[in-house]
């Protein structure tokens, strides 16, 4: 993987991966991280707050997700999309509103946009909770200190954390149709990246989020102790105004 190409031969064709890796990575440097009163804007909606609105848009908390589903009142989140993978959840349930899900996809969308202005990648972003049900949110107070001592906006369905210093690799189509192995040396690139490039894609992020709870759309909540947004669902969306994810 040194130099500038990772090559990778299929029926005699080359195709340049590091420079697309290298050039991210000096469009990134470019940006700037949040500065001290954007981050202040990002920590307004607290808790209590967002647990407000979840009340308001959201399920009863402990209300079977089959039965929710079914009726569409829930929606299950693919495990990938364009724009986001879901991590292996331990304490939640990949289910959001028809709502939250559409703020999710927008946000996404909204996201890739502000990375092709830049000229970067289209990083996915790292879903890191969901839905939790009673049981798992009791059990994440056992395993986590942390966790809220009343009940969470999570219940609801209306709620997503995302990674912000962790973002899921471009799905990149000129690697796609060639053998597993080079895939996974391409994502470990990108992946390498990220990671190193961490508080500038966070800011990227963050301005989209910022820029929605303006237009009322989400609430957010920038967290200290874990390294993630926690976002709440502020509005109803309607049919029309629903991204497809896919």
């Amino acid at each position: 993987l040194d130099g500038i190409f990772l090559l990778h031969r299929h029926g005699g064709e080359e195709f340049p991966v590091r420079s697309r890796v290298d050039s991210a990575d000096q469009n990134l440097r470019r940006v700037p991280g949040l500065s001290r009163a954007e981050g202040a804007d990002l920590r307004r909606d607290v808790n209590a707050v967002q647990i407000e609105r979840a009340r308001q848009l959201g399920i009863q908390p402990g209300s079977q997700i089959a039965q929710l589903a079914t009726a569409g009142k829930l929606v299950r989140l693919a495990d990938t999309t364009q724009y986001w993978v879901v991590r292996d959840l331990k304490y939640s349930e990949p289910y959001l509103t028809p709502s939250g899900e559409a703020m999710l996809a927008e946000i996404g969308q909204r996201f890739h946009a502000r990375l092709d202005s830049l000229g970067v990648p289209r990083y996915r972003l790292d879903i890191t909770s969901v839905l939790r049900t009673p049981d798992k949110q009791a059990a994440l107070r056992r395993a986590n200190s942390n966790a809220s001592r009343i009940e969470s906006a999570h219940e609801f369905g209306t709620t997503v954390d995302l990674a912000y210093r962790r973002f899921a690799p471009p799905i990149d189509e000129t690697v796609a149709q060639y053998d597993p192995f080079a895939r996974l040396m391409v994502d470990s690139m990108y992946i390498e990246t990220g990671r190193r490039r961490g508080a500038e894609i966070q800011a990227v992020l963050g301005r989209v989020l910022h820029a929605m709870r303006r237009e009322g759309k989400l609430m957010v909540r920038m967290e200290r102790r874990q390294t993630v947004y926690h976002i709440t669902v502020a509005r109803p969306y309607t049919k029309r105004e629903r991204i497809t994810a896919d």
